[in-house]
This record gives structure tokens, C-alpha cells and sequence, in this order.
């Protein structure tokens, strides 16, 4: 088989441009040799085409894409501990540059956090939880960093030691956390590292257990993940023993009514599912979850579903729910029978905004109106819900700003105190209103984003835009 020299570039070596840890100079191995791009093949030769030999094996090539995968991989494991470290080098100069200025570190914090979420088109909290995650790992677990920037261990390896030496308070205890436990996250996998991880803890611990039962029964928390097609996931933090006795008692009432009624078509996780719905709402495992709802819950639902008409295409669409989740039609009928409470909402044809609310009893409804056009809060990217917000005066009222629709948007308690923070060097964020509730941010850095309301209602076509569908678009005029 014929053989190409490479010429491989020259690669400068650069100077990171951040003051991070030393040990992202040396970055993992594979950086440090040629990289794709790097190299120039030397055009092949009449002569050496003639001697290549022919494909190779199905079995050669099979070999050599799974060693390509797990080079990748490798690859991705080194880059995601450099990003780490660049996450944590971020994270120390804005609290440095906050502390230098006598400012509050965590909006420091909360200023980079959006400056890079809006860049990456991603949710500020989840940067800013990043950042704290990797200035935590950082500091408290070098050594499996550098393992990991080694690809000797994937992502999954770092989390469970990382899960499992939470508790630990010193570094002495962390340090000899590592040393145990490295060598066997080199050779297993994340879950069998678990488990020795957890008895390698009980060596190192002080605190008994009862006391640390006590210190994470206080993180016990009900959260909500919502899904498509109407569907959402119910989460519960709780202790151990109550999850596994909740799990056991809807477990007996599935299968005694699946005992009661041999043609019920519902599955055993259908059935726990149903009965531990029917429990929480109504106390009762009786099939009339539906019935148990008395919290308050705003739903939008065209006039057409109402009637019945289910399958109207003229822009109306399903109900759905405040926060964009889809309900099934049957729902939303039922749910506006025993409602006690309506409010009626008016749209704009055209744009889809909501205009105009009224309503039997209509408190503040200034708030009401903005409360459905905004549905969240108007900083760019954020889902909080409007409920939960702040009205904020885009200008404020002490400089002259009015309380008027155009000039008051729902901002959350995060992002109301960043507007209105001096961060360092005098730098802040702006925003102006330029109409039907459409916000214009400016960051500290000059970067402009435009944040408009979610439309509501159906949209209807313009007069332009139904001629343009029609006959096409105008022709040119001679002058």
C-alpha cells in the first residue's frame, strides 16, 4: 500500500486570554498534535494509484469507525473540561470585577449569565447554573477534572463523584475521595462507580446519618416538566421511605381494581398512574381527578372548541393552557362547565395580541390585560409565567414614565433587579417599548435583542397578503 506524507502547520501556541487555571495551558494530549485542518496531503501519484490496494474489509471498516467514536469522544470529554474551566475563569472575573467596584457578585453573576445565554441563544438561569457548576468543580475536584480533560473518564464518571462527595466539607476528605475512587472510574462505568463512590463516603463521613437525613429531607421539592401532546412529568423529592410506601399503596389500588373490573383496558402503570392523581386531587381513588381541580388555572379557548368543532382550520387552534401546553378539546369542554369564573379575552385579528380583557369581576384591569398580553416575563428567553412577575415601568415613573400599557411589561423578580442594576464601570441594561408591546433590550456590551408578546389569539391574512397569494406579486413598473 502506497504512502502519503503529511506536511503538517505550524501551530502557534496562544496564551489563553482569560487568567484561568495553569492546567488548561497544557490542555489534553490530542490538542497538542496535528488537528484536522492542520495538515496538507501531498497530491498521490500516477504510479502510487496504481499501487493502492483495493477497500477494506467489512470487518476493517466496522473496527475503524468504532475506534473513531471513541476518539470522539475522547475528544468531546477534553473540550467539555476545557469549557469548564473557561466557565469557571468567567465566573471568577466577573465576582473579581464586582468586588474591585464594591458591587453585588451575584449580579455580576447574573449579567454574564445573560450576556452569554442571549449569545447562545439559551435560558440565563441554566448559564448561570453552569458557571456555578464549573467554578464549584474547579475548586473542589481538580484531580478528576484533569482525568476527565484526559479522557481517562467520560462526563458521568465526574457527576457521581462529584453527586456522592457533595457532604464532604474539606479537602483533605475530597482529595482522598478522588484517590480512592479515580482508579475505578478509569476501568467501570458510572453506575457500578456509584455504588463503591457511596461506600467510600460512609469511610470519610463524620456526620452520622441521621443528621444528614435531616439536611436533605429539607431539599424535598414537587416539580413539573411539561411535555408534548398534553403531557407532563410530576416529580417528587421526598424521603426514601415515604416514595417507596406512596409507590407500594398505589401499587395495591391498581391491582385491586384491576381484580374488580378483569375488562378494564388500563395498564398496571396506568392504573398507578390514575390512582395517584386521584389521591392528590380528590383524597379518593375514584377516577374523577378531573373533578378534583379547584386550583386557579387560565385557559384560552377559541369559541369553536367550545361549540364542538374540533377540527376548524381557520387559525383558532385546541385549547391550551397560560403557558403554551396544549389541552385536548374534550378537557377544555369539561373544565369550562364547572368553572365559576370567565374571562373574556379579545385578540388582535391580524397579529394575534391580546387587545382587550373583561371579564364578571375584573380587579386592576390594567394588570389583567397585561397579565394575558405578556403571558411571562418579557426578558428575552425567560418563561417565567406573568403570575409570578413584577409590572415594571419600562420607563421608570420617578424619570417622568407613565402607567400605561405602553409603558409597563411583567418582568421576574430575577431580571427586574438586573434592569435596574449599575454594574461595573457604569455599564446596565436598557430597554425601550416600540409598540404592541414589543420590548428592545440593549445589553452592557451593545448588543440589541428584540423580545415580542406570544400571540394569543388566531391570525388572520391581510388585504397585502391575500392579493399576494392570489395573483402574485406586483410587476415591475417601466419608471
Amino acid at each position: 500500500m502506497s504512502t502519503r506524507t503529511m506536511a503538517p502547520r505550524k501551530v502557534p501556541v496562544g496564551v489563553v486570554p482569560v487568567p484561568l487555571d495553569p492546567a488548561v495551558l497544557e490542555g489534553p494530549l490530542w490538542l497538542r498534535g496535528p488537528r484536522p485542518g492542520d495538515a496538507v496531503a501531498v497530491p498521490v501519484t500516477g504510479e502510487e494509484l496504481e499501487t493502492v490496494e483495493p477497500l477494506a474489509s467489512i470487518e476493517g471498516v466496522r473496527a475503524s469507525a468504532m475506534r473513531a467514536v471513541v476518539d470522539v469522544d475522547a475528544a468531546i470529554a477534553s473540550m467539555q473540561a476545557i469549557r469548564t474551566h473557561l466557565l469557571a475563569g468567567l465566573g471568577r472575573l466577573a465576582i473579581d470585577e464586582a468586588a474591585e467596584a464594591r458591587l453585588d457578585p451575584g449580579i455580576a453573576m447574573r449579567d454574564l449569565a445573560n450576556e452569554l445565554a442571549l449569545q447562545q441563544r439559551r435560558s440565563d438561569r441554566t448559564v448561570e447554573a453552569e458557571v456555578g457548576h464549573a467554578m464549584d468543580t474547579v475548586e473542589r475536584w481538580p484531580a478528576t477534572l484533569r482525568a476527565w480533560g484526559e479522557a481517562a473518564i467520560g462526563r458521568g464518571h465526574l457527576m457521581v463523584i462529584a453527586e456522592i462527595g457533595a457532604p464532604l466539607k474539606t479537602p483533605e476528605a475530597r482529595a482522598a475521595f478522588e484517590t480512592a475512587l479515580l482508579p475505578h472510574a478509569k476501568t467501570t462505568t458510572p453506575g457500578r462507580l456509584r455504588a463503591i463512590a457511596r461506600r467510600q463516603l460512609e469511610a470519610l463521613l463524620e456526620q452520622p446519618l441521621t443528621e444528614r437525613h435531616r439536611a436533605a429531607r429539607d431539599e424535598r421539592e414537587v416539580t413539573v416538566t411539561d411535555l408534548g401532546d398534553g403531557m407532563s412529568i410530576f416529580r417528587a423529592l421526598v424521603p426514601t421511605v415515604l416514595a417507596h410506601g406512596i409507590l407500594d399503596r398505589v401499587t395495591q389500588m391498581a391491582r385491586a381494581g384491576a381484580a374488580a373490573d378483569p375488562d378494564d383496558p388500563r395498564t398496571i402503570d396506568q392504573r398507578r398512574a390514575d390512582a395517584l392523581c386521584d389521591l392528590a386531587l380528590t383524597g379518593e381513588p375514584t377516577d374523577t381527578a378531573l373533578r378534583g381541580i379547584r386550583a386557579q388555572v387560565s385557559i384560552v379557548i377559541p369559541a369553536t372548541v367550545l361549540l364542538g368543532d374540533d377540527d376548524r382550520a381557520d387559525g383558532s387552534g385546541p385549547a391550551r393552557l397560560r403557558t403554551g401546553q396544549l389541552v385536548d378539546p374534550a378537557t377544555a369542554r369539561f373544565l369550562a362547565g364547572v368553572t365559576k369564573l370567565w374571562t373574556r379575552v379579545f385578540t388582535d385579528p391580524v397579529k394575534g395580541h391580546v387587545v382587550a380583557v373583561d371579564g364578571y369581576r375584573v380587579p386592576r384591569k390594567l394588570g389583567r390585560l397585561l397579565r394575558e398580553r405578556d403571558q411571562r416575563c418579557r426578558w428575552p428567553g425567560c418563561c417565567a409565567k406573568a403570575e409570578h412577575a413584577d409590572l415594571d415601568h419600562t420607563i421608570p415613573w420617578a424619570d417622568g414614565g407613565t402607567t400605561t400599557i405602553g409603558n409597563l411589561a411583567h418582568l421576574c423578580r430575577r431580571h427586574h433587579m438586573l434592569k435596574g442594576a449599575i454594574l461595573a464601570a457604569g455599564r446596565h441594561w436598557t430597554v425601550r417599548q416600540l409598540g404592541h408591546g414589543v420590548l428592545e433590550w440593549t445589553s452592557p456590551d451593545g448588543r440589541v435583542y428584540v423580545d415580542e408578546p406570544d400571540p394569543v389569539g388566531p391570525r388572520f391574512a391581510t388585504t397585502e397578503e391575500l392579493w399576494g397569494t392570489i395573483v402574485g406579486p406586483s410587476p415591475e413598473l417601466p419608471f
